[in-house]
């Protein structure tokens, strides 16, 4: 990562919820108006595109979806099954929002859900100074939000989240995005416990997490997983199985509550086009 911009992979993720909030429904799932706003031009431009050409989404997105094998549809799905479970877990009381590994998301201005929730974003400090610049530019709403400087390799959230406004007493709904396959397993068992040891019971925590082996049942994208990371400048380090995952968050305090892929997402979202396939997994806990 660039001391004055935010990681390849964020600004990828970024991309794909452009595009597909400038295609048309059924393929737009979680609206972004913002994502477009927070990319360099190059970025932004096929979102832009398609917007001119309405006709012809069902072919971008399918193209984009075979030349990233899947890629594609699963961060779209994720972004929409993320807020779904957002949604639940402040309808059952939470009333704060930790985004770990914040990135270029832009719930805290898009959900109106999110009106009274105090919203906590966790992040490199350069990401958090180019997502503001970005913003300013753009014009955006703005609303009282705590950026928060973290690297989860080193620092301890209780050491940072208290300090920023966040009440350990009080429901919390955590969003951990994208952000454990790059992590070692120790540093996904702290951030776990440090998250467990911060939520009241009732609080829940959504986290994506990628399965090693050809288990997902296509071989062919296992050999490149590592490849693509490298590309990106973020090694993919975090596999682990669904199993393990379990056992971790059960140290830390936590129950299962749903755990889903693009697989499913794709039967609720998007029925009657081409099947998804499982890049990763959103588990959604509930603290104890």
């Amino acid at each position: 990562m660039r001391r004055d911009r935010p990681s390849l992979t964020a600004s990828l993720v970024s991309a794909v919820r452009a595009l597909y909030t400038s295609l048309p429904p059924p393929y737009r799932v979680a609206p972004d108006p913002l994502a477009a706003e927070l990319l360099p031009a190059w970025l932004a431009l096929p979102a832009r595109a398609v917007a001119l050409a309405p006709a012809a989404a069902p072919a971008v997105h399918r193209i984009t979806g075979a030349l990233t094998l899947g890629l594609t549809y699963n961060v779209a799905l994720r972004t929409r099954a993320i807020d779904d479970a957002l949604r639940e877990g402040l309808a059952r009381g939470a009333n704060q929002l930790v985004l770990l590994g914040a990135g270029l998301d832009s719930r805290a201005l898009r959900l109106p859900e999110l009106a009274g929730v105090r919203v906590l974003e966790v992040d490199h400090p350069s990401t958090h100074r180019y997502k503001a610049e970005r913003l300013a530019k753009a014009r955006a709403p703005t609303r009282d939000t705590a950026r928060v400087a973290i690297d989860f390799e080193r620092d301890r959230l209780s050491d940072v989240l208290p300090a920023a406004g966040f009440d350990p007493g009080e429901r919390a709904f955590w969003i951990w995005e994208g952000v454990t396959v790059y992590l070692t397993r120790a540093a996904i068992a702290a951030t776990l416990r440090a998250v467990g040891e911060l939520s009241a019971p009732g609080s829940r925590l959504a986290v994506t997490y990628s399965r090693p082996g050809v288990r997902r049942g296509h071989a062919i994208i296992e050999p490149l997983v590592p490849i693509l990371g490298g590309l990106v400048g973020e090694p993919i380090r975090g596999m682990i199985e669904t199993a393990a995952l379990v056992e971790l968050l059960d140290a830390a305090g936590f129950m299962p509550v749903t755990d889903e892929s693009a697989v499913d997402w794709a039967r609720r979202f998007w029925p009657g086009e081409p099947p998804a396939r499982e890049w990763e997994r959103l588990a959604v806990a509930e603290r104890r």
